[in-house]
């Protein structure tokens, strides 16, 4: 066999009987030939037994690395990135076994399968097939990195190109049917996920077509917040509900209505608002029917002034905002609170005259 690692599993013995494996390891790094760590001090005669490394021909060079990065890796963890490197000495030779060099992308490969870099599993895996189309363990690794990478439908064909050279080979049923598991899953999530975005459509479209139909007109600025409030259609009673502004420009003070009904008036939310004398409001100015409503209108004339307008208490929010001098600006509707008879409200107005 050459190559010591099948499939996922741990390395075959090597033939050390029933030495433990961490003293194996620490006998073998004993011999300078084998020795994956160099000690501390400098060793001439250990500098020339490695030196043999490199020396004979190219196969017997690619060999020795191919060895020396299967110690490695026997090793675990803490060595995989010198198997690595020593996989990478021996394909960088110019040996012409392609025996030698398939061994060692597919072993490079499995390396890299258990430090997750998929995309270098399959680098090395496609280099493996392309000298040896029938290589299974080149197969089946890829078969592992493109689940992963979620790539589902490649690993199955990985999965029954494998099949169609080893039809028994158990690794790949179990993978084969690990990667049908998957594609059903993945395939439920996209089928919801199409449903949710075909709801959204749905959703906006009817949202967009009941503002049409009330006449409203939307604008949006360039700097306009970015917001998790804003107006959704109740389907069942095929009512709009919108988030609404109320402004107390006395005080520098406002309230924040998250949902507003198009069929209810100003009158229902003022009298839950000041139920209770505001904390701000030290003269007991604001309440129900204390004051007035208005909005600002703004002319598309150059140069004209702003305007406010009037609202009725009893008035459906839904007939304001349908108003052709109203305009809701960023999705938000906004209206101006003001004291009735109040010093305050006379200047206040004045600015608009």
């Amino acid at each position: 066999m050459d190559e010591l690692f099948d499939f996922d599993k741990k390395p075959i013995d090597g033939g050390f009987g029933n030495i433990p494996e961490g003293s194996l390891l620490k006998e073998a790094n004993k011999v300078p030939l084998f020795m994956t760590e160099l000690p501390e001090e400098e060793n001439d005669t250990l500098a020339a037994l490695q030196s043999l490394l490199y020396d004979g021909t190219p196969e017997e060079v690619a060999e020795n690395f191919k060895n020396q990065g299967n110690e490695c890796f026997k090793a675990g963890k803490t060595k995989y990135q010198d198997a690595i490197a020593f996989y990478s000495k021996a394909i960088d030779t110019t040996c012409k076994d392609e025996k030698i060099i398939e061994a060692c992308l597919t072993n490079r490969a499995a390396v890299n399968l258990e430090l997750q870099n998929y995309r270098k599993v399959l680098m090395d895996c496609a280099k493996a097939l392309k000298i040896n189309p029938k290589n299974v363990k080149a197969l089946f690794r890829s078969a592992k990195a493109l689940y992963m990478l979620d790539k589902i439908d490649q690993a199955l064909d990985c999965c029954n190109l494998g099949l169609e050279i080893e039809p028994k080979n158990k690794y790949f049923q179990l993978e084969k049917q690990k990667c049908i598991r998957q594609k059903e899953y993945l395939n439920k999530k996209k089928r919801e996920k199409e449903a949710r975005a075909r709801q959204e459509l749905e959703r906006k479209k009817a949202l967009e077509n009941a503002i049409k139909e009330r006449n409203i007109q939307m604008e949006t600025t360039s700097d306009a917040p970015d917001s998790q409030n804003s107006v959704f259609l109740d389907t069942e009673a095929q009512q709009l509900v919108w988030p609404v502004f109320l402004l107390y420009p006395e005080y520098k003070e406002s309230d924040f209505i998250a949902q507003f009904n198009e069929e209810h008036t100003f009158l229902d939310h003022l009298e839950m608002i000041f139920e209770h004398c505001a904390p701000w409001d030290m003269e007991s100015k604001y309440t129900p029917k204390n004051v007035d409503i208005y909005f600002e209108s703004v002319s598309q004339e150059f140069g004209a002034k702003p305007t406010l307008i009037k609202v009725g208490r009893k008035i459906p929010l839904k007939e304001v905002l349908s108003h052709r001098k109203y305009v809701v600006r960023n999705g938000i509707p906004s209206f101006i609170i003001l004291p009735k008879n109040a010093p305050f409200t006379e200047s206040f107005l004045k600015k608009y005259k």
